[in-house]
């Protein structure tokens, strides 16, 4: 535990994870006398999986798509519909931000495409910065909940559980996090001065409706081309999202011809060097993993939080954890240590492996958005134009008490409101 508690004292001191858990990996094995042939050995068996290839596949799409503009067709389809009423832009940027989870699963993703066509729109209608700071954090980490889910992915191949049933367990808590937003969105803006679209003739709107359909209607296919192969049993996860890959691919370049042979040559670079750091990252993060089963912690700390706690108080425990893990950490990365530490203890607590995926899930995305790290949320203020944080502090703190934690609680108490979808198409 020592050699762990020095990588997490590490890595808040700026140091990258896979630098500060796999030097940690290799300080424990060398005090406990583990052969590092072993755990390499391991380690290389667990990376070495056909199931993980959906991950540089699913990562490359949202690339592809955010590069080609794919989110902003979403949104202006969206903004036809809703955009025209008082707090209606605020409900696009949370409903594109949904959709964009369905082809880009990554939250970064979600803020760059998204968050960079609707910010200047909705300033310049009269939303306050500092709000559409909150809002965008808030809406793109449906990304990680709305299936395909990265995070999700990553967690359910450590815990070695069906990926599209850990799909589904988040979808309902994201819907009901997307209703939650808007109404929110709604309360807020009743002290706003936005202006309104002035309602055109009815020959006009079918004429835009057509128009805008036409554009954002296949881009509205991916989800169906990605989540129908895997739900439909036409294709596994790693299938589907090369199908999704390829799809983009083709709009891009032959179907809209958005995007040049040149940037979308660029866009694989910045792809590939993605997808390598995030490698490197993994391997120490399961390397950590390994390790941390020779040692024995995550039993260890199983049977002392199952002997000391009801379920009740151990579930709330491990939310806890949870959070401060996604405060300090990357989605991915917390997906990892989650499955490693936490799950033998949800296990021995007797909660249902698809519950704790849901559980993690919510509570990751929860952890991007809380201050004082907030990857997510310094993004989006980082698009927004650096706003300083005690600008948006308290849109963001209302968002996460009135939405975020109660979904969280719906999560952790009641199972079927994460289990449901998941039962019925019987997994």
């Amino acid at each position: 535990m020592l050699w762990l508690t020095i990588s997490v004292v590490v890595v808040l001191g700026g140091v990258s994870i896979a630098a500060a858990f796999g030097l940690g990996s290799f300080g424990i094995a060398y005090a406990l006398g583990i052969d590092i042939e072993t755990i390499f050995s391991t380690m290389v068996s667990r990376i070495n999986s056909p199931a993980l290839f959906a991950l540089p596949l699913f990562i490359y799409m949202g690339i592809l798509a955010e590069k080609s503009g794919q989110g902003e067709r979403l949104v202006n389809f969206i903004e036809l519909f809703i955009g025209r009423f008082k707090g209606g832009l605020g409900a696009v940027i949370v409903l594109a931000c949904a959709l964009f989870g369905a082809i880009s699963g990554a939250g970064s993703a979600a803020i760059a495409s998204i968050g960079t066509v609707l910010m200047p729109r909705a300033e310049a209608s009269g939303y306050p910065r500092e709000y559409l700071v909150s809002l965008v954090a808030c809406s793109s980490i449906l990304t990680l909940l709305i299936p395909p889910s990265i995070p999700l992915l990553i967690l359910a191949l450590t815990m070695q559980i069906s990926v599209g049933a850990a799909f589904l367990t988040t979808l309902v808590p994201g819907l009901v996090m997307a209703v939650g937003y808007i109404a929110l969105n709604q309360y807020f803006v009743r002290n706003f001065s936005v202006k309104t679209v002035e309602h055109t003739s009815k020959t006009v709107f079918i004429a835009d409706f057509r128009k805008k359909a036409r554009s954002a209607s296949l881009v509205l296919l991916l989800p169906v081309v990605v989540l129908g192969g895997i739900y439909g049993g036409v294709a596994s996860p790693t299938e589907a999202a090369g199908m999704g890959t390829i799809y983009v691919i083709i709009l891009a370049l032959f179907v809209y011809r958005n995007m040049t042979f040149k940037e979308f040559f660029d866009a694989t670079i910045a792809s590939g060097n993605l997808l390598g750091s995030l490698v490197i990252m993994v391997s120490a993060l399961i390397l950590l993993s390994t390790v941390l089963v020779y040692e024995g912690t995550p039993f260890i700390l199983a049977e002392m939080v199952s002997s000391n706690f009801e379920q009740w108080q151990a579930l709330l425990l491990i939310n806890l954890i949870l959070l401060v893990i996604g405060m300090i950490m990357d989605d991915i990365s917390g997906s990892i240590v989650a499955a490693s530490v936490l799950y033998p203890i949800a296990q021995d607590i007797g909660v249902d492996p698809l519950q704790f995926a849901a559980i993690v899930g919510v509570n990751l995305g929860l952890g991007n958005i809380t201050p004082p790290v907030a990857p997510l949320l310094y993004m989006s203020s980082a698009v927004a134009g650096n706003v300083p944080m005690q600008k948006y502090i308290g849109y963001i703190l209302k968002f996460i008490f009135f939405v975020n934690i109660p979904v969280l609680l719906l999560v952790t108490f009641w199972t079927d409101f994460s289990l449901f979808l998941p039962r019925m198409l019987g997994f």
